[in-house]
């Protein structure tokens, strides 16, 4: 097996070392557990590293590397055995705007959680900023696909909002 020169080592912690935090973000969210995240995020990069290569320069690499991830969890068939701590920090996962705005990150969390998981792999990336048709590209999957899959997490995360709103308000009356 070739070794890799110091000027490749270079280019990929330039262009893919970068995105480890958000890759983390990504597979924490997904597998609600930080050990399997961790995990599930150093195989990325290993994988990343052994194909880089291969990696097209005038690409995106964040997406390549969502997709490396995506697909080694999809592959692994890896599933949460724990739910996420309490009190973990998450202030940085969703941002949500009025009339949500009193809402604790921990119920925008908690609904996002309670998709199925080919909606929440979506609805996630989207919060990445990635776009419809990076994630086609990412998931495999039709850009139609995402956009339904989109439009559908984002009406269960709403609706579950909204009934937590309700339910706070009854509280408040009663």
């Amino acid at each position: 097996m070739r070794r890799f020169s110091a000027d490749e080592r270079e280019e990929f912690e330039s262009i893919a070392l970068v995105h480890t935090d958000a890759l983390r973000r990504m597979a924490r969210r997904l597998l609600r557990c930080d050990g399997l995240a961790e995990d599930a995020v150093q195989e990325t990069l290993l994988c990343a590293w052994r194909a880089f290569r291969q990696f097209q320069p005038d690409t995106n690499c964040r997406a390549w590397l969502f997709r490396i991830l995506l697909n080694g969890i999809r592959k692994t068939g890896r599933r949460a055995l724990i739910g996420l701590p309490p009190g973990q920090s998450l202030d940085n996962l969703v941002a949500i705007g009025s009339p949500f705005a009193s809402f604790a990150y921990s119920e925008a969390i908690a609904a996002i959680d309670a998709l199925p998981e080919e909606q929440r792999s979506v609805l996630l990336a989207a919060v990445e900023g990635f776009a419809c048709k990076e994630i086609s590209s990412m998931l495999a999957i039709p850009v139609g696909t995402v956009m339904s899959r989109l439009s559908r997490s984002r009406a269960e995360v709403r609706n579950a909002l909204n009934h937590g709103l309700r339910a706070r308000d009854r509280k408040r009356r009663a």
